[in-house]
């Protein structure tokens, strides 16, 4: 091959791999801001006012209001269409932040499904099994896992108690 040619070469693989990576990002990108305006239309047929937040530092996803806007409560939204959802790199401390997980079927024509948990049922949720692969790692490498992020995921079965719990925002949006 010539040096033409083998650059010619070179830059379609980059170009095949670049674009099959670019394609998964915006699959995940769209996943994820349906998945945010799926929770956003739920609150509101709960006659919950709600919003989607835009931007790359967002402290929130959805933001639902009480009737009288004397109350806001922003609320954190995952999606996926697989059996498990990417929570982050390290088990969310607690909080009464809610989280709602949202599993988008493959098939367009079935409904999502919503799980809605505080981010004080994840930690204790995702915390024992963090700790228990913490375990495992040293005993294997024989050193501390460390500080070091990982990937914490949750399961559609960890989730599957939750389904439907709205009731877990409606009830920090109530004024006493």
């Amino acid at each position: 091959m010539g040096a033409v040619n083998t650059f010619q070469y070179n830059h379609f693989k980059l170009t095949q791999l670049f674009s099959k990576s670019m394609a998964t990002q915006a699959e995940k990108y769209h996943l994820a801001m349906a998945g945010e305006y799926f929770v956003a239309a739920q609150l509101q047929r709960l006659n919950i006012a709600a919003s989607v937040t835009y931007g790359n530092a967002k402290s929130a996803d959805v933001v639902a209001f009480s009737s009288s806007s004397e109350r806001a409560v922003l609320i954190e939204v995952k999606s996926t269409s697989k059996p498990k959802w990417v929570v982050g790199g390290r088990v969310p401390h607690p909080a009464d932040k809610p989280w709602v997980f949202v599993l988008i079927p493959e098939l367009n024509d079935a409904p999502p499904r919503f799980f809605i948990l505080t981010q004080t049922e994840l930690h204790n949720i995702l915390a024992p099994l963090d700790a228990a692969y913490d375990q495992r790692y040293k005993e294997k490498h024989g050193v501390e896992y460390g500080d070091r992020p990982g990937v914490i995921n949750l399961t559609r079965s960890q989730a599957e108690p939750f389904e439907n719990n709205w009731e877990k925002i409606v009830s920090q949006l109530k004024t006493e």
